[in-house]
């Protein structure tokens, strides 16, 4: 990992002086958290049956739970970003960005790898083309939406198919305040492609988005947090309003053959200190679908509440506490949370 981040910078380094015309800069986040968190305990327990070789077979079972101390780089990343003025309005823009955080991961042997945004693009009056591995027009109508990024509690009220695409990403100007974002996946099966499509509008503190992705067939590349079934269309549509220093959201998303989410986040600024909440409810299907990605067809809610003290705009300290209900579809990442039991995390952030 250390001689990846090493190369990354010196590269950094020296592409700034070589393109008199082109602005490149290195930029990062560290994040780290320290959690405790309800899980299983495991132990190997006889079965009464004995082996071939004389030797009583046992099993992996869960004999009890307690509460762990995990930690958490989560949110950790570096990256590299640039542009150069073409002329006639035009700009040539890149991204490589990636992440060794994790949880419960030893940063001196966790590998890096460029994993999270990697694109080019030209940017003019058109709007902005990016080629390679981005967000999805999906994801793009959510960010407003997620009060816990890159933490312990994310992913227990984070909206659904959060994810990222390799393909070509376009997004419009703003035209009185209405954006369009639109994302193509070339999957290796034909033309049978994912594609997402989003329109946002913002007026003031006023937020209206909505969004629609499908996939023909998963195809090569299925990830990125993308939550999609094949042959199958998801939708959402969401809004949120600032007033003051409050905020408040609701998002809607109907992930087809999965489950039905409505999430209601909650931000109030108190000069420093960010007070933040958000309740998820979930509405899981019972499919074969489901089944294999481990979602219970239980509804349910879920919850998060967390304070945030901001030292600087580059550094924050945090505190957070979450309930992962029976309809969770995923637990606590990374670190065996339990369903329908709180958790708890406190982490410091720097950017730069």
């Amino acid at each position: 990992m250390n001689k990846k981040i090493v190369a990354l910078a010196v590269a950094a380094a020296f592409a700034i002086p070589a393109a008199a015309s082109a602005q490149v800069t290195l930029f990062g986040q560290f994040k780290y958290e320290v959690g405790a968190i309800q899980a299983n305990v495991f132990e190997e327990v006889e079965t009464g049956v004995i082996g071939e070789d004389g030797v009583p077979v046992t099993e992996r079972q869960i004999v009890d739970d307690e509460r762990n101390a995990v930690h958490s780089t989560l949110g950790t990343r570096i990256g590299i970003r640039g542009s150069e003025d073409l002329g006639g309005g035009l700009t040539a823009i890149f991204r490589f960005q990636g992440s060794p955080g994790g949880v419960n991961q030893s940063l001196g042997s966790s590998s890096w790898d460029f994993n999270e945004e990697n694109w080019v693009g030209l940017q003019g009056a058109f709007g902005t083309i990016q080629l390679g591995r981005s967000d999805t027009a999906f994801k793009k109508g959510q960010t407003r939406f997620r009060v816990f990024p890159d933490s312990l509690a994310d992913q227990t009220t984070r909206p659904a198919s959060f994810g990222r695409a390799e393909g070509v990403h376009y997004s419009s100007p703003s035209f009185n305040g209405v954006t369009v974002n639109a994302t193509v996946e070339p999957n290796g099966n034909e033309f049978d492609s994912y594609w997402a499509l989003g329109v946002n509008y913002v007026a003031g503190p006023l937020f209206v988005g909505a969004a629609v992705e499908s996939a023909e067939d998963t195809g090569l590349y299925q990830g990125g947090g993308k939550d999609i079934v094949p042959d199958n269309t998801n939708w959402q549509i969401g809004a949120n309003y600032t007033w003051n220093d409050l905020t408040v959201g609701v998002l809607y998303q109907d992930i087809d053959d999965i489950s039905e989410w409505v999430t209601l986040p909650v931000t109030y600024q108190l000069g420093n200190v960010q007070l933040r909440a958000a309740l998820q409810y979930r509405d899981n299907d019972t499919s074969e679908f489901t089944e294999e990605l481990g979602v219970s067809g239980e509804d349910g809610w879920n919850y998060a509440l967390g304070v945030g003290y901001n030292f600087s705009s580059r550094t924050e300290a945090f505190a957070h506490l979450w309930y992962d209900g029976e309809a969770g579809v995923r637990s606590t990442p990374g670190a065996g949370g339990l369903l329908e039991e709180t958790q708890f995390g406190l982490g410091l952030r720097h950017s730069f």
